[in-house]
């Protein structure tokens, strides 16, 4: 029988993906030279890379370090996500890297999964599609980036999303509602609803009701504040993942002016420089490090979008970054820019885990390999069933005040915050300077409840909530292993070497228990299991939390759009301060991570970059 069944899932995962052939060229088909070159074929990349083969007057190369997949269930199939950053597909789609041992966290290294492959970090990662409160994306622009706020770029989030309402049991069961005139119609990427969700999600938004913590009318509008089911990047149909590979490479089988490179590394950046004038002439790439490594000419614009690590890699391999970093490492220095790899933002996650009514369905119904394989069966007949699940399906971002005990306390020892204090040794005045302008920008936020401080995610049934720390004070850096492009840079995110972190992961723990001990939690018979009810003291928290944070993997802000005297490395149409004909497109140009999800931000920026003439460069002259 399981032999017969393996057979089936097999024929029906083949026939659940319909691979396109998209224009994916060999190094000896390439042309000699491209108008545009773009690095990295991941969230941000092949979006654009798409977007700039629109104008078919224009020649365009992606280079993508990875594979394009073959629609393998690990990527495609909710009740597996976690596999496509796991053991299930290993080095295959991942840079199976870790970060550099953690301080605060014990020494720990974390793995830091990153997508190498066609599609990048959405082909990972756990579908969330969602956007960040207004005031995130307005202290964007109060960086002194015009433009770049939540109105400026509703237009392209909207342009990159085909929204599909809930269904009328999703709206009759958990009270769904949404506002047409703040989503997509005919974007690239599919956005919609789980098709299975927990009942006891429902628990939840009550629970969250009673503790004052509202449901959104659409958190799409910027009404973040509150619980609610979450929109995912899933086809509303097929139920199967919608992301870089399915929105934009495989609808560029016709554009004959796009070529993808696959399982090539770039090395580094080519630069003229004559005086002051520094401009990127080629592109340098090799499929391994002991390959013979061939150069494309770049006739227009360069572009980087090999995500918030590689991107300030290849800078600094290129001789683009802090000139006493490159000098240890014997690269030139060709345009000195301290705020390179740094400024590193992440969302960290902690944990609280329950045992609740096991007669309640839950995520560990699926531990029995007889009820899966039917579950199996039940989503390849009619996409239904406990295989459209395995995501956060409802979240909540709650404002930090909202949770925390002493409101005063906090938000004066973050306005005392000395980056001197929280900084690594040598940071560069400059770059200083923008941490402190982020700081005031965060404390703002706080004290006028205009974003949240934390996300809380209800997982696994109601078995697990996490915690994600939306706006960190602690900053990290992503520096140089080597001159040698193969080499992995260093990434210290450097998690909880501001204590306010820890001191808002303590209160989000003590928050979890308030929750559960409302009525509607106690109906499914919620019970504190980790960290357990018997810790109490602040300091055993702390301690519990630095044993056991780790990451959601939204690294972000290592090439920052800011002025270049406050650490930025872009200015606000992405350009590279220096070097007339480089930009940089991804989750790095981001100066301050929002209180959301990567993914969709990245489509957006992606958008704007290539709609709102900052890479279509036609104004310019070459």
């Amino acid at each position: 029988m399981k032999s017969n069944y393996t057979t089936y899932l097999l024929t029906a995962s083949a026939s659940l993906i319909c691979l396109a052939t998209a224009r994916t060229v060999t190094q000896d088909e390439l042309s000699e030279s491209y108008d545009y070159v773009v690095v990295g074929g991941g969230t941000g990349g092949m979006a654009l890379g798409n977007r700039l083969a629109e104008d078919s007057s224009k020649t365009v190369l992606v280079i993508e370090a990875g594979p394009v997949d073959a629609g393998e269930k690990e990527i495609m199939i909710p009740r597996y996500y976690v596999g496509a950053s796991g053991p299930y597909t290993g080095e295959k789609f991942n840079w199976n890297a870790s970060t550099t041992p953690q301080e605060a966290l014990g020494g720990r290294e974390i793995i830091f999964t990153q997508g190498k492959l066609i599609g990048g970090g959405s082909a990972l990662n756990a579908m969330v599609y969602d956007r960040g409160r207004p005031s995130d994306y307005d202290s964007w622009s109060a960086l002194n980036n015009p433009g770049w706020d939540f109105n400026g770029l509703l237009p392209y989030f909207k342009k990159a999303e085909t929204f599909t309402p809930p269904s009328d049991d999703q709206v009759a069961e958990f009270g769904v509602t949404w506002n047409p005139e703040c989503h997509g119609t005919d974007g690239p990427v599919q956005s919609s609803y789980c098709r299975y969700v927990y009942p006891q999600h429902n628990n939840f938004l009550d629970a969250m009701k009673a503790l004052g913590v509202p449901q959104p009318v659409d958190q799409s509008c910027g009404d973040t504040l509150g619980a609610y089911l979450t929109t995912h990047s899933i086809h509303p149909t097929n139920q199967s993942r919608s992301f870089g590979r399915t929105a934009w490479y495989d609808p560029s089988i016709e554009r004959r002016n796009l070529h993808v490179l696959i399982d090539t590394q770039v090395t580094k950046l080519v630069t003229n420089q004559d005086g002051d004038n520094v401009t990127i002439s080629g592109v340098e790439f090799a499929s391994s490090a002991d390959a013979k490594r061939r150069t494309v000419i770049v006739s227009k614009e360069a572009i980087l979008s090999a995500g918030a690590l590689r991107s300030p890699h290849l800078l600094m391999l290129s001789g683009i970054g802090e000139k006493a970093q490159l000098d240890r490492h014997g690269i030139k220095t060709v345009v000195n820019i301290p705020g390179v790899g740094q400024n590193l933002q992440d969302h960290a996650i902690g944990s609280f885990a329950m045992s609740i009514d096991q007669s309640l369905e839950n995520a560990s119904d699926l531990e029995d390999p007889e009820f899966d394989a039917l579950q199996g069966k039940e989503y390849y007949e009619s996409r239904t069933g406990r295989w459209t699940d395995g995501l956060p399906a409802s979240l909540a971002f709650i404002p930090y005040l909202n949770f925390t005990s002493d409101p005063d306390t906090v938000l004066d020892a973050m306005n005392a915050t000395l980056a001197i204090d929280y900084l690594p040794n040598g940071t560069d005045p400059t770059v200083i300077a923008g941490y402190m302008a982020q700081v005031n920008h965060i404390i703002d936020m706080h004290r006028a409840r205009s974003t949240a401080g934390q996300e809380l995610m209800y997982l696994n049934g109601g078995q697990l909530f996490v915690t994600i720390l939306l706006h960190p004070l602690s900053r990290g850096t992503v520096k140089l292993a080597s001159a040698e492009p193969f080499d992995y840079p260093l990434v210290d995110p450097r998690y909880l070497s501001h204590p306010s972190d820890t001191k808002l992961y303590v209160d989000a723990l003590k928050y979890d228990r308030k929750i559960i001990a409302t009525d509607a939690m106690k109906k499914t018979s919620a019970k504190e299991i980790f960290p357990g009810a018997d810790v109490t003291d602040d300091n055993a928290l702390g301690a519990i939390v630095a044993g056991g944070l780790s990451t959601v993997w939204h690294p972000a802000g290592t090439c920052a759009m800011m002025p270049k005297e406050l650490g930025g490395v872009v200015d606000s149409q992405l350009k590279v301060y220096g070097v007339k004909n480089l930009r940089v497109v991804d989750a790095s140009v981001v100066p301050l991570i929002q209180a959301a999800h990567m993914q969709a931000t990245v489509y957006a920026i992606a958008e704007k970059a290539s709609y709102s003439h900052y890479v279509l460069f036609e104004i310019m002259t070459y």
